[in-house]
């Protein structure tokens, strides 16, 4: 996939790319977008393990020695600044922030899985959201693909979409992005979603 060099070292990824092999062993912290990171098991098949959202670290995986072969791939458009450790003891402060991270997200993927489907979806939404304004009343979202949306909350894309469609009849999900010939749908685009309809 071809990656775009932003400032100071950073990558561009667009939405469906993966990490390449050359920055897989490079450490990353995630400014914007969200990305999904699978395992592939032996019988070559991919299996979904956890989210990565904005401020998580990638690579820590290979620095503790982990062998299983992963795909780290964009949810959405996403921009990655490179970890440089200027010392060496700056790298366990590092892989404990690292590690409660990774715990959080994979509580927050265990939630994705049980109960309604309508609830699932609002979840995975207030996940990846962000506020326009830390006293605002409402959060904005890029969606993921319906696929990577019913994969993750391990439901049909059918049911998902129906979810975001009476959020959208409701009012509570508007999209802020234009549409265009190519690409009619939800995915991809930026959404502004009514804080409460997501509040737990």
């Amino acid at each position: 996939m071809k990656h775009h060099l932003i400032e100071r070292g950073s990558l561009r990824i667009g939405a469906r790319e993966e990490l390449g092999n050359e920055d897989l062993g490079k450490l990353w912290r995630i400014e914007s977008g969200t990305m999904r990171i699978d395992v592939i098991a032996e019988d070559g098949r991919s299996h979904f393990v956890r989210l990565a959202i904005v401020g998580d670290i990638l690579g820590m995986e290979g620095v503790a020695g982990v062998t299983e072969r992963l795909v780290i791939r964009a949810l959405t458009k996403v921009v990655l600044s490179p970890v440089k450790l200027a010392e060496e003891g700056q790298l366990m402060p590092l892989a404990l922030e690292s590690l409660a991270r990774a715990h959080q997200r994979c509580r927050d993927v265990v939630s994705l899985r049980t109960g309604a489907v309508e609830d699932r979806v609002k979840r995975l939404l207030r996940m990846l959201s962000s506020r326009e304004t830390p006293e605002g009343d409402s959060l904005v979202c890029s969606l993921p693909s319906l696929g990577n949306m019913a994969e993750i909350i391990h439901a049909t894309p059918e049911s998902v979409c129906r979810v975001l469609a009476a959020m959208r009849k409701q009012h509570l999900l508007q999209k802020t992005t234009m549409s265009n010939i190519r690409s009619k749908g939800l995915d991809f685009h930026k959404h502004r979603i009514v804080a409460h309809a997501l509040a737990a």
